[in-house]
């Protein structure tokens, strides 16, 4: 009998393991390309429609640098969505500066969302929004003016007081994954560069959040973006919007932590629903 109970209980234990190691093996990633943008999308196939997240990278970077928050997201019931930005990755647009960069990708995310509007793997009315570095900038340009409103996004080690970046390296880069970097010196092209900021910057339309969940993550000690846009930014929002959190991250520089990933997780969980 006690041989019998030990491969009873042998076979439900191991057999529930095995299930578990089954269900964690359902996360599936695709790359596809939608309305011409190479996106990786990750999910579980389990028939359900699923809240969409779009995780955006950050600058000189691309779509599979986003694989870890991707994989926690989609384990958790999102389907996730991660494109490379404008001139990065697989594209093959000429080069850009840092936040034409930023605008034109914000700029294609009402087609990139509006194509899962008929998916029925995804409700595109139930929308997260994260990013990191560029990503963010792109992420709370993105929640100001696009067409989709998210319910909540999670811009992390940015800024959505674009006008900060004015004057620095940061600002002049030029660049396509296809050409490199480069920094631009002349007089004129520095004019429009600084012109553009200053024209595209969101935070001037901060108001247009007001009903958005928003948690920002940024460094204590970032050595490209200081703390001044999102602490700005938490300032004047939170008068008219209570879900505003901001993390400041000690001893941190211009990275992205696993304590700030699993921050958007969580974040993400309980405000997109």
């Amino acid at each position: 009998m006690g041989i019998l109970v030990l491969m009873l209980f042998s076979a439900l234990f191991y057999g529930g393991y095995g299930h578990f190691m089954k269900e964690k093996a359902e996360v599936i990633r695709e790359t596809v390309h939608i309305k011409n943008i190479p996106v990786i999308e990750t999910f579980i196939d389990d028939g359900k429609k699923k809240p969409m997240i779009i995780v955006q990278h950050g600058f000189k970077n691309k779509k599979e640098s986003t694989i870890e928050l991707a994989n926690k997201l989609a384990e958790k019931g999102f389907f996730v969505v991660s494109p490379d930005a404008y001139a990065h990755g697989q594209r093959t647009e000429g080069a850009l500066s840092l936040v034409e960069i930023i605008v034109n990708t914000s700029r294609e995310y009402d087609k990139l969302i509006g194509a899962y509007a008929k998916d029925d793997r995804v409700d595109i009315k139930r929308l997260g929004i994260t990013g990191f570095s560029m990503g963010g900038c792109i992420t709370f340009h993105y929640a100001v003016y696009g067409k989709y409103h998210p319910e909540a996004i999670a811009p992390t080690i940015s800024t959505p007081y674009f006008e900060q970046l004015i004057g620095s390296n940061l600002s002049r880069s030029i660049y396509s994954s296809k050409q490199g970097l480069t920094i631009a010196q002349d007089e004129n092209t520095i004019n429009h560069i600084d012109q553009y900021i200053l024209d595209n910057s969101p935070y001037k339309d901060y108001r247009n959040l007001k009903d958005v969940a928003v948690l920002m993550q940024n460094g204590e000690m970032d050595q490209y973006v200081n703390s001044n846009g999102v602490n700005m930014l938490k300032d004047t929002l939170s008068k008219i919007n209570p879900r505003v959190t901001l993390v400041m991250i000690p001893e941190t520089r211009h990275q992205v932590k696993p304590e700030m990933i699993n921050n958007i997780v969580d974040f993400m969980c309980h405000n997109v629903n």
